[in-house]
């Protein structure tokens, strides 16, 4: 054997020792260690053999490569987050913005948009309103119910250049036991 590039297994990722075993999973052939053939291959290591699928394989067919011209890609600029938050006090505002403009909850409920249930709701403090429906309580009342907080921007996690995914990685694979 050649002393290059190490073999992985292609489910659980181990180094593979000695030759490997191939084995079909769904129509896929995937190399494995010893473990994952006992596992997955249904036999014991040394008495390998083909499970069909069923059906013939697949011609392949060629095509041209796409003319277009490839986009380029666009710099990403590192944008701060921006959340946006109720204020603590909100239910006071919203009553004391009603009560200041000396209508009803059903007359309000109906310019502002919202129901007169949900209207009273937030202004006794027993629901908090949805960032939309504060929005359209600020700019009735002309309040200030969302405050805006930057956050910095969370570093992003980076997968090293050499690291190649096995099936494990992205499979979950899932054996059913046969009734004896």
């Amino acid at each position: 054997m050649k002393k290059g590039k190490q073999r992985t297994c292609e489910i659980c990722g181990a180094p593979i020792r000695g030759p490997g075993h191939i084995i079909r999973i769904e129509g896929s052939e995937l190399l494995v260690c010893d473990k994952c053939y006992e596992k997955y291959g249904g036999k014991k290591p040394g008495t390998f053999s083909i499970m069909p699928t069923g059906r013939q394989p697949a011609r392949r067919t060629y095509s041209r490569p796409s003319t277009r011209p490839k986009p380029t890609p666009k710099s990403r600029t590192e944008r701060p987050l921006v959340t946006e938050e109720i204020v603590e006090n909100y239910a006071e505002r919203v009553y004391q913005a009603i009560q200041r403009s000396k209508k009803s909850y059903q007359e309000l409920a109906q310019e502002i948009g919202l129901s007169m249930n949900d209207l009273r709701a937030i202004a006794h403090g027993h629901r908090e309103p949805t960032i939309k429906e504060a929005k359209k309580l600020e700019k009735y009342f002309k309040i200030k119910l969302i405050e805006t907080s930057e956050a910095e921007p969370m570093e992003k996690k980076t997968i090293p250049r050499n690291y190649e995914p096995t099936l494990g990685d992205i499979a979950n694979v899932r054996i059913k036991r046969r009734k004896k």
